[in-house]
């Protein structure tokens, strides 16, 4: 009997990179036609020379789960934004982190302030929410949810906020090489829902 070639060790990290380039495709065909919580009218997107995006805060309930779930939405919406038309830079720390999770849909301006360093003018807080299983009749996927808001520290206002969420049901051999790649695809697919709700730099 002829014997098999061995598999390649890098096999899960290249199924991983051509998932992210699918989702980012196929996402970016749809059209999610959504207007976020709230855009201050004077928000001039033209003004913000940089977003400063914090690091992601998990506030799910089950959030050592999935541990690296938080990082897959960072860099997804860092890359985001830029497709938006913003020069954006992630920052690896908190001025003051926070001890539990925010609700950014009515936090004021003045915590949401204090949260990131002295020198981000413009800054983007994101947070997990949800990220569950669900099931249908085509199997497993994922129900992912976002929050996020934007803050404008030269003028003292809250510029942007919404709330998104997403599913994945990816299937087959991709999720039995990929592993995590249905909770993948959801905090993606958020992201893409979330930011697509941003004023276009």
């Amino acid at each position: 009997m002829a014997k098999l070639a061995p598999v390649s060790t890098s096999t899960p990290s290249r199924i991983v990179s051509l998932l992210a380039v699918l989702v980012i495709s196929t996402t970016s065909a749809c059209n999610w036609s959504r207007t976020p919580l709230t855009v201050d009218p004077e928000f001039r997107p033209e003004e913000v020379e940089e977003i400063v995006l914090l690091p992601v805060i998990d506030a799910r309930p089950d959030r050592f789960d999935n541990v690296r779930i938080s990082r897959n939405v960072e860099d997804a919406t860092l890359n985001l934004l830029r497709q938006r038309g913003y020069f954006a830079v992630a920052s690896d720390r908190f001025a003051v982190r926070p001890t539990g999770p925010i609700n950014l849909n009515k936090e004021s301006y003045e915590y949401l302030s204090t949260l990131a360093p002295a020198d981000a003018r413009v800054f983007m807080v994101v947070q997990i929410e949800r990220l569950d299983p669900e099931y249908d009749s085509t199997g497993e996927g994922y129900y992912a949810r976002l929050s996020a808001a934007l803050v404008d520290r030269e003028h003292g206002r809250v510029l942007w906020r919404d709330v998104a969420s997403a599913t994945s049901h990816l299937s087959g051999v991709l999720t039995v090489f990929a592993r995590g790649s249905r909770q993948y695809e959801a905090a993606v697919n958020a992201a893409r829902a979330l930011v697509e709700t941003l004023p276009k730099g």
